[in-house]
């Protein structure tokens, strides 16, 4: 089979002249740690994606090359010194410097807090070509101001390794929310400069849809879209950016990572995502090695400026 694969360095497709239908609104815990933001989410059951309303997508972060403050991927706030994106989105990367990321507002031309890039973490096993395992973790160089408005953690999957042995995760037909500030339209010469929301489902890996997108491992890839007819999907400049599912604790999960796919919304074609859920041992030891790294270091440099200042008394 000849595809075209077209990698999502990946938004939203609009379709403008389709009618709306109804509205869906998702209101998160308040007592939540992690998966809530300032406002309830409003989605419109339109064909395509719609501009996000503020305060709804904490964290969301939009990656910028630091020599030209452009957008290049998204990505998402685990913690306040991390965070998730693709692993192909850094690995082109010269070095931490060469990134900064943008937190706190829908618009790419706000700037609510801004951190560089400390250290770069990309999953060992990732294939540049077959996008399996496509994540890497950035941690930042100052921790990030968690206010739950502007500024929020998304919660990570907790699922039994039994359970994902057993059973995909989030299962088939899960209603998902994706967003990002990629294309509106396939072949776009720019991306959006509002960030962009739209609904899709989780599509079994064994049904003919994700099986034309030839997932290369469903245990860590999945498929989403709105088949058979598409018109819903992430596209160039989505890469990174989170896909979410409401949970029954009424909190957002980051359940997928934009990754690849072919061409952008096309019918019989749904997107790939990496599926975090089988990754949650790898992102919670990478960030604890992190954070444990930074107080080894930090503990080194002021048990050395110890030493200096009591030699220095004593002489």
């Amino acid at each position: 089979m000849n595809i075209l694969l077209k990698v999502h360095t990946i938004f939203l497709l609009e379709f403008i002249f389709e009618p709306i239908l109804s509205q869906v609104t998702y209101t998160c815990s308040s007592n939540a740690t992690c998966g809530c933001s300032g406002n309830s989410a409003v989605l419109t059951k339109i064909v395509g994606g719609e501009n996000a309303a503020s305060q709804t997508w904490g964290w969301m972060a939009s990656l910028r090359y630091s020599s030209t403050n452009s957008h290049f991927c998204g990505g998402s706030i685990i913690s306040p010194l991390h965070i998730l994106t693709a692993a192909h989105c850094t690995i082109g990367l010269s070095s931490p410097s060469a990134v900064n990321v943008y937190v706190g507002s829908i618009y790419l031309s706000d700037t609510v807090q801004t951190r560089g890039v400390s250290y770069i973490h990309i999953h060992p096993n990732y294939s540049t070509t077959t996008y399996v395992n496509d994540l890497s973790i950035l941690k930042l160089s100052s921790p990030l101001t968690i206010d739950q408005t502007n500024v929020a953690i998304v919660c990570l999957p907790n699922v039994s390794s039994i359970i994902l042995a057993s059973q995909e995760y989030p299962a088939p037909n899960t209603s998902l929310i994706a967003i990002g500030w990629g294309y509106l339209t396939e072949g776009g010469d720019s991306v959006s400069q509002i960030l962009q929301q739209v609904t899709i489902q989780a599509i079994a890996a064994n049904s003919i849809y994700c099986k034309n997108v030839q997932p290369a491992d469903s245990s860590v890839q999945m498929c989403a879209g709105t088949m058979p007819n598409g018109g819903k999907d992430t596209c160039q400049g989505d890469s990174g950016g989170p896909l979410l599912m409401f949970t029954s604790d009424n909190v957002w999960q980051v359940v997928g990572i934009t990754s690849n796919g072919v061409g952008c919304a096309r019918p019989d074609l749904p997107g790939i995502y990496t599926r975090v859920a089988a990754f949650q041992v790898w992102i919670n030891d990478t960030m604890n090695d992190a954070n444990q790294l930074h107080i080894t270091i930090h503990t080194i440099l002021i048990s050395i400026i110890s030493i200096i200042f009591f030699v220095n008394i004593k002489n």
